[in-house]
């Protein structure tokens, strides 16, 4: 091992850490330092392939158009997550949705916490995964009232299981593509046994993100219910992985363990401390139904899966197309439209839509004269609709529901004063391209092979390692996510590498990329996108020192278990498994 090689080559991601942790300085400024110094590297010393200076120009030319191009992706996601929040505090029902929340998670902001923040992003990364979940499951814990900085350190934590899997199972498959076409493996194999790893995290985060939350004291009283969440949650994961498939293994694993958790709190009352209890406004009456409330997020839930799979079921190459322009964009259109569709939810009345249902909400009761048959005059009450029936309006026109709803929706949006929050989000997200740009033309300079630092990094690692690989996987596999910003770059990187080390060491290849896979999808709690990604969508720009001071002891302690876990695996416990 090459000792100054190597420091140089981890040299871009010291500068990153050190800057945000040590100096606390905002990513927005760390991060286009970080790529000048990037740049530099690969002009210089990391020219491996000795191309000229014009050479070195066209090729990382090439990646910063695709760094913006891709951070611009990103953007627009966290616009259309910050868009609902806004659109929820603008039209008031962000009350509506505490209370709603607080009726499911029986008042306790512990459950509140575990439920939003753990089962919520594990169902959201399986239904589309591509950085929503934590991007969905912030604004929700703020619009709850947690403060800021914990709810996405909450979030990002949540998200550090299922990213394994993540949209459909595609982490697994397509990241585990090395060992398949190796005939080594299957992608039902690889699912089975990071689900085994994985298992053992879920169990372990409900704990951690209390102890973020709420310190040691948020433990009175709460623990069995943890251990109930961290188990149920664990249990589903398992058997999902294992018996089911990776397709469906974290949509499945998020919404029945939403289920369990609600039948509990139903089932079991919590003695909760009046510090952790969610009180409402005093005597505050609901604005909205608790559907019209959580709108934006029961569309989001509706319609990221049935896109996700749906698509490609009825249309011919549905899924390609959806990836036309990259697969994170149909995320970004589908919530952008769920916040639209709920902006309509919460702005729309029934009178906006004219006559076409003018005869049937109508309300009130108006005395009117009747004439009987024995010419008798009586006097009746009936309601406005009858009353609208009564002079031959119609009470319900299709017509004319078809040419007044164009309008209702205008009307509607306007009422939630759509437009303004949008323009006011813009104002809030547009700095963070060049964040999020940046820190991804960085990761590609590592990647690629003209420079090939992240090849050595991990190389060098490998050559270390010797008997404790196993573990060593995990590591270079949370480095591999936390460079690239997902956990299936992390694994289409170093499967092929992981297949040939186990190979030559005699160990098993699935255990040690299971190691590869988990250790992948640790790296999205911690990696700088993820978080700049995060911090945009509840106005946190600038925070992310304060973020990773509580992800990475978090993350650390994750890696570690897992790291026990691979070695246990490949070692005693599984040595032949699938062979």
């Amino acid at each position: 091992m090459r000792v100054f090689e190597f420091a140089l080559a981890v040299s871009p991601i010291a500068f990153v850490l050190v800057g945000i942790l040590a100096f606390k300085k905002p990513a927005m400024k760390v991060a286009p330092l970080a790529l000048l110094w990037t740049l530099a590297l690969a002009f210089t010393y990391f020219n491996v392939g000795g191309l000229t200076f014009k050479e070195n120009v066209a090729v990382y030319d090439a990646l910063v158009w695709k760094g913006l191009k891709e951070g611009g992706k990103i953007v627009i996601m966290v616009f259309g997550a910050f868009v609902i929040l806004n659109t929820l505090k603008k039209t008031g029902a962000i009350d509506d949705v505490k209370s709603t929340v607080a009726d499911l998670s029986g008042g306790d902001r512990r459950v509140q916490l575990i439920m939003v923040g753990m089962m919520v992003p594990i169902f959201l990364e399986g239904a589309a995964g591509a950085g929503s979940p934590a991007a969905i499951a912030a604004p929700f814990l703020v619009a709850l009232g947690f403060d800021p900085v914990v709810a996405i350190a909450a979030a990002l934590l949540g998200d550090a299981t299922p990213c394994s899997w993540g949209g459909a199972g595609l982490t697994t498959i397509s990241g585990g593509a090395a060992l398949v076409d190796a005939g080594v493996s299957t992608a039902a194999l690889n699912s089975a046994m990071v689900g085994r790893i994985h298992m053992f995290g879920v169990m372990v985060i409900p704990f951690i993100m209390v102890a973020i939350a709420f310190g040691r004291k948020g433990f009175k009283n709460i623990v069995p219910y943890l251990c109930y969440a961290g188990v149920t949650t664990g249990a589903v994961m398992f058997f999902l992985s294992n018996f089911v498939g990776p397709e469906v293994t974290s949509m499945g694993t998020g919404l029945v363990s939403m289920l369990l958790s609600v039948a509990y709190v139903k089932l079991v009352p919590i003695k909760t401390p009046d510090e952790f209890r969610y009180h409402s406004a005093g005597g505050a009456q609901r604005r909205y139904s608790a559907w019209r409330a959580m709108s934006p997020y029961i569309y989001m839930l509706v319609l990221l899966p049935a896109v996700r799979y749906g698509v490609p079921a009825l249309v011919k190459n549905g899924f390609a197309l959806m990836c036309t322009f990259g697969y994170i964009v149909w995320v970004d259109a589908v919530i952008f439209l769920c916040a639209v569709l709920g902006a309509i939810t919460l702005g729309m009345r029934a009178e906006d839509f004219g006559g076409a249902f003018g005869g049937a909400v109508g309300g009130g009761s108006v005395t009117v004269a009747r004439v009987t048959k024995n010419g008798e005059t009586v006097y009746e009450q009936v309601s406005a609709a009858q009353v609208r029936a009564m002079e031959g309006r119609v009470s319900f026109s299709i017509a004319g529901a078809v040419r007044s709803f164009p309008g209702a929706v205008a009307k509607a949006l306007g009422r939630s004063e759509f437009p303004e929050v949008c323009k006011m989000t813009v104002r809030s997200v547009c700095p963070v391209l060049v964040t999020m740009g940046s820190l991804l033309v960085l990761s590609y300079i590592m990647q690629s092979e003209a420079t090939g630092m992240m090849s050595l990094i991990a190389g060098d690692i490998a050559a270390l390692a010797g008997m404790f690989y196993p573990a060593a996987a995990v590591l270079i596999g949370t480095m591999g996510s936390f460079i690239t910003g997902t956990g299936l770059g992390s694994n289409i990187m170093f499967a092929g590498m992981h297949t040939q080390a186990a190979a030559s060491l005699g160990m098993n290849p699935i255990t040690v990329f299971a190691g590869q896979n988990a250790g992948a999808s640790l790296g999205n709690l911690i990696c700088p996108n993820n978080t700049v990604a995060a911090c945009a969508t509840v106005g946190q720009v600038g925070n992310e020192s304060k973020i990773m001071r509580k992800t990475i002891p978090a993350c650390g302690i994750l890696v570690a278990l897992y790291m026990v876990l691979t070695m246990a695996y490949t070692l005693v416990l599984f040595p032949h498994f699938g062979m």
